[in-house]
């Protein structure tokens, strides 16, 4: 599933090319939206893993691409390159079209009504946003005490934007059990995975792509590992189960956690079991 980075680059490609142009279509699920004809693109942002598209009329396009989904750009006489039949979103302005491809989330709803809105209103605050809010961030997830912290931070209503891939690389950084309690961590520590966790997603929000051409304005190469040696890939444990650590030489595990079994990477040696502090808070 695209990260908080992904959608945050994505806007950013978007948005300098959509923004102040008028609708010359909007498609949705093969339906078209003729009342924004002619209306103008205003902004363009990510809230996330969530991408809105306002307009000037009022509404706002809400895309989520969980597993599959991904927004393409194309000049007007340009070949796609994914079929038409699996386009969920298809937003023409004068001589570009952006096209979201196998979205299960795409729908149209009032700016107004953002704030009170269920999948958009709860959000937590975004680690990738300028404005921020650590202490917000800090204190909902301080309220999810008892909950498991590698579980904690894929809540988005905790804090919005993280996935498999930063929780695991980030708990690691830290040397925190990502099967600990909330718990069993200090305001301290927290603090800091936070603060990691908004440099590095940051970095990668911002890093130019490695190809150009439609699709690839937000394909690029995630990385974690500050200072990483040579011959060291851009991940210190997602998806390296079996292979040594890089830092200690133990090998790295995967777990599955929380109701949905996400897949959990972590060192047993760089972050040994809290079991002394888990047991204090349970008491």
């Amino acid at each position: 599933m695209p990260e908080g980075d992904t959608l945050h680059r994505i806007a950013s490609a978007l948005g300098p090319r959509l923004v102040g142009r008028p609708v010359c279509s909007l498609v949705i699920r093969h339906q078209s939206v003729d009342r924004l004809a002619g209306h103008l693109v205003t902004k363009v942002e990510a809230r996330g893993k969530n991408l809105l598209v306002f307009f000037d009329e009022g509404t706002v396009l809400h895309t989520h691409l969980r597993m599959g989904g991904a927004w393409h750009l194309y000049g007007e006489q340009e070949r796609w390159r994914r079929s038409p039949a699996f386009a969920t979103v298809v937003l023409a302005v004068p001589e570009l079209v952006a096209v979201c491809f196998r979205a299960p989330v795409a729908r149209l709803v009032r700016a107004s009504l953002l704030a009170g809105d269920p999948a958009i209103g709860k959000l937590g605050p975004d680690l990738i946003a300028p404005a921020f809010d650590e202490a917000a961030a800090l204190a909902r997830l301080r309220r999810m005490g008892g909950k498991e912290i590698g579980d904690a931070l894929m809540d988005q209503q905790v804090v919005a934007g993280i996935g498999n891939v930063y929780k695991s690389e980030i708990l690691f950084h830290e040397r925190l059990d990502p099967f600990a309690p909330v718990a069993a961590h200090s305001d301290e520590e927290l603090a800091r995975l936070l603060a990691f966790a908004r440099r590095v997603m940051v970095a990668n929000a911002t890093a130019k792509p490695h190809a150009s051409g439609p699709g690839s304005h937000y394909g690029h190469t995630r990385t974690t590992r500050e200072g990483a040696r040579p011959g060291e890939g851009p991940l210190a444990v997602y998806r390296r189960a079996g292979e040594p650590c890089y830092d200690c030489g133990a090998t790295v595990e995967m777990r599955r956690q929380g109701e949905l079994r996400r897949s959990t990477y972590f060192c047993p040696r760089c972050q040994p079991p809290r079991r002394a502090a888990a047991r204090e808070v349970r008491a």
